[in-house]
């Protein structure tokens, strides 16, 4: 297949390599002062609990251009951005140049693949996904660490993707190929949901505790962010059907000092280092989507007290 991967940063890198890797010729739409660095390649680090395995990609395809998009038949169209960059105006120009590629929609925000499938010729071009994965640009801030871009797998967490069947299949096939794990499933949105609920609000917490994590389970940043995190959950709920009763056990500050440290030990990378880099990157991705959830709540007439809280503690970006 032709594919191309918009974004070239740490995801689309990682998800380009899995792709050129089972075969399929693979390009990177980048602005066009990342081109020649794009062109020129990537070493990557896949981590492991016992040792990284290094790999390289050179001489990379570039696009730089909706318009040499649009003159260009594609099969695929992975969106590698986050949630606020697919919303600019260059991702529109983008999705309306594409055809009738299947699009590959990763982003977490609950109205992403809608927002997609209204900008593309027919919705059912549209197949969801989850990232499953962790990727930085290596070394992470004061850390040491291999030079370029760095990825960890976690075991059994096979990427989950949903939408018109063959076009699904499609997907999982090209990821299996290239080595990464990936599923078909009914529907992404309520699978994915409940931990994305979860995890939002939480990284916000973390972000108004200073990307502190040791003092988090003892804050009021986490206190508020588990307040907020029972209203996004309840959010998701309504808004995609999800059953989120299994996060409830979590929203108990006590849970947090266990979890957090095993988290620490059990990663093969910086654990706090790597929060405090990627979520400070996509920071306007954060207050994004704890503003979604604030308006579908308000929407379905469903409290949202704590979420607003959290959202006004965060810092300007």
């Amino acid at each position: 297949m032709k594919i191309l991967v918009v974004g070239a940063g740490a995801v689309g890198a990682v998800y380009g390599w899995h792709l050129h890797r089972a075969g399929h010729e693979v390009h990177f739409f980048v602005k066009a002062q990342y081109a020649d660095a794009v062109s020129a390649g990537f070493k990557l680090h896949q981590l492991g609990r016992r040792a990284t395995q290094r790999q390289e990609w050179s001489g990379l395809q570039v696009v730089t251009d909706t318009a040499e998009v649009a003159r260009a038949r594609w099969d695929q169209v992975w969106l590698t951005m986050s949630s606020d960059a697919l919303r600019g105006e260059l991702a529109a120009q983008l999705l309306a140049a594409v055809g009738t590629a299947t699009l590959v929609c990763l982003q977490p925000d609950l109205e992403d693949a809608d927002y997609v499938r209204g900008r593309v010729g027919a919705p059912e071009q549209v197949v969801r996904g989850l990232i499953t994965l962790i990727s930085y640009q290596s070394p992470l801030p004061g850390t040491e660490g291999p030079d370029g871009i760095a990825y960890y797998l976690p075991p059994f967490a096979r990427t989950p993707f949903s939408g018109s069947p063959q076009r699904v299949r499609d997907v999982v096939e090209a990821l299996k190929a290239g080595g990464m794990s990936a599923s078909a499933v009914a529907n992404v949105a309520t699978v994915a949901a409940g931990a994305t609920a979860l995890m939002q609000p939480l990284i916000a917490a973390l972000e108004v505790n200073q990307w502190r994590l040791a003092s988090l389970p003892a804050s009021e940043a986490l206190r508020m962010g588990l307040a907020a995190v029972r209203e996004a959950l309840a959010v998701a709920q309504q808004a995609t059907g999800a059953r989120t009763g299994r996060f409830r056990p979590l929203l108990r500050p006590w849970i947090w000092r266990l979890l957090l440290p095993l988290a620490e030990r059990l990663l093969p990378l910086p654990l706090e280092p790597y929060l405090h880099y990627h979520f400070s990157k996509v920071g306007a991705q954060t207050r994004l989507m704890l503003e979604t959830y604030i308006r579908l709540g308000r929407q379905h007439g469903q409290d949202t007290q704590a979420l607003q809280t959290l959202r006004k503690a965060l810092p300007a970006l």
